[in-house]
């Protein structure tokens, strides 16, 4: 029974995060009412309570019941009842200053080329909460970059700017010079290699002897005879002193 009832509540809460309210958890339906199954589980798993919810516990939510509340093209979801989803709207009232998340990869480009629709794959979503734009940031970067929108200047500089809901603004375009951020990191120059000493090759296994092959082959059979003639030397100086007393003559 506790199971059935956890259905219950996802199933619930899907259909209202879809159907009735996308904007309050940062999702964005196309034309059709669907989003990317990725992005409902990435904003489920923001909810408390709900960040255990994976793929199969949503097909679970749709095959469970008589009546699909719920509809799955491949990779997309929608409600099935999208009466009461409201539409974005051109928005005559802003407040002063909206923010937008960036990869922080793309912010360098970004503050010379500005940020199109295009870019992003849909249009640009804004919001007057920081701490939006924080949740919105977060699942397309570990550390965001949050853009400061001067929402006259956006205007004048010829982006449209639409509201969806309560807590989402819209835009085809971020022109430069229509928001601001962060200072982008100095980079350092080069360190430049640094030389060492030269100093004399050491042998790679310390207290060895190696054999210089580089010796002519005749020094060395000279050095070994003249050492084997210093070896003998004695022997024939005795012999010699041997034959001296034997043929000396006796003393008268």
């Amino acid at each position: 029974m506790k199971h059935r009832q956890t259905v219950d509540k996802l199933t619930k809460l899907i259909i209202y995060m879809l159907g009735r309210q996308p904007d309050e958890f940062g999702l964005l339906p196309d034309e059709n009412g669907y989003v990317k199954i990725k992005d409902l589980m990435k904003s489920l798993g923001e909810e408390p309570g709900w960040r255990h919810v994976r793929l199969n516990h949503i097909r679970e939510v749709i095959y469970s019941t008589g009546s699909p509340a719920l509809e799955i093209d491949e990779n997309l979801i929608r409600a099935s009842d999208r009466t009461r989803l409201l539409l974005p709207e051109i928005a005559e009232a802003l407040p002063k200053l909206i923010y937008c998340a960036v990869r922080r990869r793309a912010y360098p480009v970004l503050l010379e080329k500005g940020l199109t629709a295009a870019v992003t794959g849909n249009r640009i979503m804004l919001t007057g909460d920081i701490a939006m734009a924080q949740r919105l940031g977060r699942r397309i970067d570990t550390s965001p970059v949050i853009l400061t929108v001067h929402a006259k200047n956006a205007r004048k500089k010829g982006a449209t700017v639409w509201r969806f809901g309560k807590h989402l603004f819209l835009s085809d375009c971020l022109p430069v010079g229509s928001f601001s951020g962060p200072p982008l990191p100095k980079i350092r120059p080069a360190a430049k290699p640094v030389e060492m000493p030269t100093s004399q090759a050491t042998p790679k296994t310390p207290g060895s002897y190696y054999l210089d092959l580089t010796i002519d082959a005749t020094i060395k059979d000279q050095a070994k005879k003249r050492s084997r003639q210093r070896k003998n030397e004695w022997k024939r100086d005795r012999k010699r002193s041997s034959r001296n007393k034997i043929n000396r003559w006796p003393d008268d």
